[in-house]
């Protein structure tokens, strides 16, 4: 795979297929993305109507082509499912670094896609991107998604205070951080 070429890539993992996000996903990530407990930590508000998703949509698939991220829907295999979206939210090129981002749909929680998900894109960010650095920001009460960052070996580096704003207030975020050397390392290790 090489993102330098403008054909999106495709990831397979055991249970899941990630493919580029369409207009056609629309009505299920609107399911989603206006599901206040899905949203309750992302940097968004529920959304109300299904432009909002198309908009979204619209966005997302904006950022392969001029090569500023990459946002993958995740499709479970055994029902074609479509369950959530993951990838990088943004990609900076300069200082090789990215940041990624994921949720999924509520019934979908607890059974490790989003960990069999992250896997695989942390070594597309790493392996194909040629990321340093991987970053991912978290609002302190996410603690499923920061027990998952830790579990592939995400660090804090500290506290940005009121860095967000939504859901009508301001946001303190943690920043997490994985670097390629010690990912590379704690992979050898396994």
């Amino acid at each position: 795979m090489n993102i330098t070429k403008n054909k999106f890539p495709n990831i397979n993992t055991k249970r899941l297929f990630l493919r580029e996000i369409n207009l056609n996903d629309a009505r299920t990530l609107f399911h989603y993305w206006s599901d206040d407990e899905v949203t309750q930590y992302l940097n968004i508000d529920s959304f109300i109507n299904i432009g909002q998703a198309l908009n979204m949509i619209r966005l997302l698939k904006s950022l392969f082509p001029r090569k500023e991220g990459i946002r993958w829907v995740i499709v479970r295999k055994e029902d074609n499912a479509v369950i959530g979206t993951c990838g990088f939210n943004s990609w900076v090129k300069k200082s090789s670094r990215g940041e990624i981002g994921y949720e999924l749909g509520r019934t979908y929680w607890g059974n490790g896609y989003a960990s069999e998900a992250l896997s695989e894109i942390i070594k597309y960010g790493f392996n194909v991107m040629e990321l340093n650095r991987i970053e991912a920001f978290t609002v302190p009460e996410a603690v499923r998604s920061i027990n998952l960052l830790k579990k592939f070996g995400f660090k804090k580096e500290g506290i940005l205070r009121e860095y967000g704003y939504w859901n009508n207030q301001y946001w303190d975020e943690n920043i997490y951080s994985l670097l390629k050397k010690d990912w590379v390392s704690q992979n050898k290790a396994d």
